[in-house]
This record gives C-alpha cells, sequence and structure tokens, in this order.
C-alpha cells in the first residue's frame, strides 16, 4: 500500500470537508488535528477549495490532506500545485488517474461496481473509494465485492455515520472510513471550532472503542497467584479458570504465576484496532514495545503488544482476541 494509504489507514477516520468560506480552512483544520484527525480531504464543490488547500498546507504541515470530488485533470493539477497530497475522485475517472499515476500522486478513484474495480486494476490500483457507500449496499456489498478481488483495500464514504464506523472497519479489507459525521453542520454555520474539536474526539473516541478488559496481578509463584484467584471466587462468585501461565477469576482478574511486566502487573486494554491505536498514542509520545507484538494469522493486524509505559506500577498492554474476518 503506498505510505499516504497506509497513514490514511492508521488514522482510519478521513473528515470529507465543503469548506464555506476560505478563511474557516485553517481554524476548522486546527479543529480536527487538536480533536485528533490529523487528515482532511477539501472537495472541489465550490471555488474556495484551492486556496483553503494551500492555507492549510502552510500552516498546518502536518496534516495530510488531500482534495475530493476532483472531476478534470485541471482540478487535479490545481489541487497538487496548492499542497494536496493525494487526490479523491468520486467515481472512476481513467483521464485524471491516468495523470495522477504519471505525476506521481497517489489517487483514489471512486467505485462501486465489479467493473469500475476491473477498470482501476488495469492501471495497477489496488486501494480504492467505495462510493457512495450506504446507497450502494454498505458494508454488505463490500464484503461481496472483496471475495473476487482480495488485493483491494476499501475506503467508503457517503452516508456513513458514528454508528456505521465498527461495521466497516472491522472488515480486513476496509482501510479507513470518510465521511462529515465529526463536522456537525451547525458548528460549522456558527463556526463553532470547540464544538468541531469535541466532535472530532468522539469519532476517534467510538473508532478505538477502548475498554479495560482485565487486571494482570504480579505473584512470585503458581500455588500463590491461585490463592488469590481463589479468594476472589468465594467473595465474588468468580468462575476460575487455569492457564499455563496464570489464573483467572472470571475475566477480570488475571493471577499471574510469576513475575511479569510492570512492577505490580499490568492493566489490559482492548480496542478492535491496536494498529490504529498505536499511531494515536505516538501522537502522544507513547510508543509500543516492537518485541511484544503479535499479529492475527488470518487478518495480519495487530492483535496484542506492550506499550513503554507504567501507571501506578502497572504496565499497560492493548489486545483484541477477537480479530477475525468477517
Amino acid at each position: 500500500m503506498n505510505a499516504i494509504f497506509e497513514r490514511l489507514a492508521n488514522i482510519g477516520i478521513i473528515p470529507v470537508i465543503k469548506i464555506p468560506e476560505a478563511q474557516d480552512a485553517v481554524p476548522l483544520a486546527k479543529a480536527l488535528l487538536q480533536g485528533g484527525i490529523d487528515c482532511a480531504e477539501i472537495t472541489f464543490r465550490n471555488e474556495h477549495a484551492p486556496a483553503a488547500l494551500a492555507a492549510i498546507h502552510q500552516a498546518l504541515p502536518e496534516m495530510l490532506i488531500g482534495a475530493g470530488t476532483v472531476l478534470t485533470i485541471e482540478q487535479a493539477q490545481a489541487a497538487r500545485d496548492a499542497g494536496a497530497q493525494f487526490i479523491v475522485t468520486p467515481g472512476f475517472n481513467r483521464q485524471v488517474a491516468s495523470w495522477c499515476l504519471e505525476h506521481q500522486i497517489p489517487i483514489l478513484c471512486g467505485v462501486s461496481t465489479a467493473f469500475e474495480i476491473e477498470q482501476a486494476l488495469e492501471l495497477g490500483l489496488t486501494t480504492l473509494k467505495f462510493f457512495p457507500a450506504q446507497s450502494s449496499g454498505g458494508v454488505q456489498k463490500i464484503k461481496d465485492l472483496s471475495a473476487p478481488y482480495p488485493m483491494v483495500h476499501f475506503i467508503p464514504t457517503g452516508g456513513i455515520g458514528l454508528n456505521h464506523l465498527q461495521d466497516y472497519l472491522s472488515l480486513p479489507c476496509v482501510a479507513a472510513v470518510g465521511g462529515s459525521f465529526m463536522i456537525p453542520q451547525e458548528a460549522l454555520e456558527q463556526k463553532d471550532w470547540k464544538q468541531i474539536e469535541i466532535s472530532a474526539q468522539e469519532a476517534v473516541a467510538a473508532m478505538l472503542d477502548y475498554r479495560l478488559i482485565h487486571l494482570g496481578v504480579n505473584h512470585d509463584h503458581k500455588e500463590e497467584a491461585q490463592k488469590t484467584a481463589d479468594l476472589l471466587c468465594s467473595l465474588f462468585h468468580f468462575h476460575r479458570y487455569d492457564k499455563p501461565k496464570s489464573t483467572f477469576a472470571s475475566v477480570g482478574f488475571e493471577l499471574m504465576h510469576q513475575k511479569g511486566p510492570g512492577k505490580n502487573g499490568h492493566i489490559g486494554i482492548y480496542t478492535p484496532f491496536p494498529d490504529k491505536a498505536l499511531y494515536h498514542l505516538k501522537k502522544l509520545g507513547i510508543q509500543p514495545l516492537p518485541e511484544t507484538i503479535t499479529y492475527n494469522k488470518i487478518s495480519h493486524r495487530i492483535n496484542f503488544v506492550y506499550l513503554d509505559m507504567e501507571l501506578s506500577g502497572f504496565a499497560i498492554h492493548l489486545i483484541n482476541p477477537d480479530i477475525k474476518m468477517k
């Protein structure tokens, strides 16, 4: 996958924006950035798009910005000259796609049928926009298309809301999701940048869906761990079950048979997308411990990783034991 598309996949959410006024471009982009989303697709649906792209490119170089609803080579060239790092078309446009490939500009062509996918594959394009997503069959249509085209990654856009995020992103063939659900229309009209920042934060939180899955407590030996487990089970009617390296009291307490990571133990945090979570945590200065990373054998996505931090003597790891092909 192209490096630009890899970054989009790690970000997970691509705001699709029609800039109402050129002067709104930078404060809007700042609100998204402060809300945790460091990318945007600026649509060429009005005359403000080139100026908006140029302003964001100059003021916020850390933002990954693209141009959307590009219909002509002239628009693609104007977008590139303004600082767009990728181009998005609503449908499969061979002329625009060929021009972008010739000028080494990543392009996301819109598709919704097998015929359009095969046209894109003829040009060597394997990361495609699925548009309009909801009205073209949604998640089920992508599942159907991904079966004969396993080499294709989709970025669905169109009619997608917060309540659809998990359904789309859980598909191994879906790299990211585009939409305007993190930019409330009323907030945009009132230039309420703080509300847009909050909405962006809520979108990232909905995607990563962090949950406490268990607390691991270190012990010196197996017998001590089992004694703790038995006490918890007797007090709170938990079910005990044993594993090679630990004993569980229900699913919430993992009693380690020996000292493990962390002075006192570890905290297990569930997220459906550890790979995306790592990207967002890295922006906060938190790094993974590479030697602890494990991958799902079917999806090839990360399903376990420790972070380089401790909290009150507890190490922290991310886990998604449920990753599977859907």
